[in-house]
């Protein structure tokens, strides 16, 4: 019976592999960044506040580009929520046939200067299993007086690379001590695309005063920006250390900036996914933080999915 189980999950891992991952299927390779670059500095990039357990993304022709000191590069960056002291964060990079993120990570300290970096080597590498594709995977922790954004992005010297992942059934026969069959291991291309995730588990939780909830735009983190806007957006909740820079009296809810599109739709699919797993506690956690973030959609986002 165990031999049969392991031959099954082996079987299935194949199809998750499946002929994206064979040497016959020709990838084309095309590493180069020529999109125009966003910020001038990270006190400029966009910012995507690290709510609930998970989050998935992409990195692909819609994201930013940053200008790092390695090169250009397509990235995401993230920041700590206001109300989370420490927390532990697991990175994976996807293996698909189009290839995978090769990630480079900043950890950046509340006035965006890097003090963390985390290279490519660091990464183990995750096969492929039952449920999962293989994938590039890091765990680490962020605290929010020393490291409260994270950027995530892919230098030229990494694009340029690739990897080379056991095949399923070699896994398999090494596992039941068969003989290695003839097969080739598959070898996924480095890309300047691709597909990611977060484990998000908080590790320290803080008490917050109300007033932190908005930051004047001369001093807050913008979620969405470019060089031309350089602050025309709330984060909900920004990083503390963001918040006590200020000096000024907190801002009324019906002054606040309206948020930008961008966020209103990275709400509305958090809370989508929330109300999709029916965790409704989540999802109205959600929901109060995109409406203390000035979102103007993200109730009717929630009354609709409720009504279904």
């Amino acid at each position: 019976m165990k031999i049969i189980k392991t031959t099954l999950a082996a079987l299935l891992a194949a199809s998750l592999l499946g002929c994206a991952a064979s040497p016959s299927v020709v990838v084309a390779k095309d590493v180069a960044v020529t999109a125009p670059v966003c910020c001038n500095a990270y006190s400029e990039f966009s910012w995507v506040p690290m709510l609930g357990d998970s989050i998935d993304f992409v990195i692909d022709e819609y994201s930013k580009v940053g200008q790092f000191s390695d090169g250009k590069s397509y990235y995401a960056g993230f920041a700590l929520p206001n109300n989370v002291e420490r927390m532990q964060v697991d990175v994976k990079s996807l293996m698909k046939s189009a290839g995978v993120f090769a990630p480079k990570i900043l950890l950046l300290d509340p006035q965006f200067k890097p003090v963390k970096t985390i290279e490519l080597d660091d990464f183990n590498v995750k096969p492929s299993n039952i449920l999962s594709l293989s994938s590039y995977q890091h765990r680490f922790e962020m605290d929010q007086q020393t490291t409260p954004y994270m950027v995530i992005y892919s230098p030229l010297k990494y694009r340029e690379g690739n990897i080379t992942i056991p095949h399923p059934e070699r896994v398999r026969a090494e596992e039941l001590g068969l003989a290695r069959p003839m097969v080739t291991d598959p070898v996924i291309q480095h890309q300047k695309f691709g597909s990611l995730e977060l484990d998000l588990k908080p590790l320290n939780l803080r008490s917050y005063r109300a007033d932190e909830f908005v930051v004047p735009a001369s001093t807050k983190a913008p979620v969405n920006t470019s060089v031309n806007t350089p602050a025309n957006a709330v984060v909900a909740p920004v990083p503390v250390a963001a918040a006590v820079t200020t000096q000024q009296p907190s801002i009324e809810k019906a002054n606040s900036p309206k948020m930008l599109s961008e966020s209103e739709a990275f709400y509305n699919a958090q809370i989508k996914a929330a109300v999709e797993k029916n965790d409704m506690h989540k999802a109205l956690q959600l929901l109060d933080e995109a409406k203390r973030a000035g979102s103007s959609t993200a109730e009717a986002t929630f009354i609709q999915l409720i009504k279904k």
